[in-house]
């Protein structure tokens, strides 16, 4: 019951998460890319937060920094091999429509491979206390927000349907689900595989944040860390809390 549990609440975080930023193709014309960024800040703070406080003082406790090393590098390795292999799918100036499928494409697979190790951090946090998985599955709902975004509004650039460009970013969450699934199957054999789930879900999420999300911010023109620091701020008194 425990794992069925941890799987729908996995899979509602990503699903959840991603569909309502692919919603924006059928009330907003214009993307608010400082708001974006804002959001995309405000999840990365969280996140850092969830490494640095939750993920690995809880990983290290389990079963020692050897252990947890190893998983922050598979974690890292893991997003660093999928990023390389989706780049050489990467989109070509071909049509304008052409162009935006691709992109989508890539967009999509992209963030397929981001939320296995997200919904792994979910399982796994569970595995090692409710609050903190509970705490893990919002703020990646939260950060699935502008991911979704960015695939809806690539589909519908491409010609899509604003239905079929949803559809497409819901089913882009899914893999959280599955990851949490795994996360929880892994931390009912042992100690160990615990601590390792931990760490690959850190070294993902630091990968993400670091790699992704942050450059992502200040992109755009007069962006701001407000968002950024407003999520440290929220990501750690909340943790004080629970």
């Amino acid at each position: 019951m425990a794992i069925l549990t941890t799987t729908l609440i996995g899979l509602a975080a990503g699903v959840v998460g991603t569909g309502a930023g692919g919603l924006y193709v059928f009330f907003i014309k214009d993307v608010m890319m400082r708001r974006m960024s804002d959001i995309l800040g405000f999840s990365g703070g969280i996140m850092l937060v969830a490494v640095f406080l939750e993920l690995v003082p809880e990983a290290l406790m389990i079963s020692g920094l050897i252990y947890t090393m190893i998983g922050i590098i598979i974690g890292i390795i893991f997003l660093m091999v999928s990023e390389w292999l989706i780049e050489s799918i990467r989109p070509h100036h071909d049509s304008i429509e052409t162009y935006f499928a691709r992109a989508g494409l890539v967009l999509f697979l992209a963030i397929t491979c981001h939320n296995f190790p997200e919904g792994l951090a979910i399982g796994s946090g569970y595995a090692a206390s409710n609050g903190l998985g509970i705490f893990l599955a919002i703020a990646l709902a939260i950060h699935n927000i502008p991911e979704g975004l960015a695939v809806a509004a690539a589909f519908r650039l491409s010609g899509k349907t604003s239905m079929r460009a949803f559809i497409y970013a819901s089913l882009a969450g899914i893999p959280m689900g599955l990851g949490a699934l795994a996360g929880q199957a892994l931390g009912e054999v042992s100690p160990v595989l615990i601590t390792v789930s931990l760490g690959f879900a850190a070294g993902a999420m630091i990968y993400t944040t670091c790699e992704e999300i942050l450059p992502d911010v200040f992109l755009v023109e007069q962006a701001s860390p407000r968002g950024f620091i407003l999520g440290l701020i929220v990501g750690t008194v909340f943790f004080n809390l629970i």
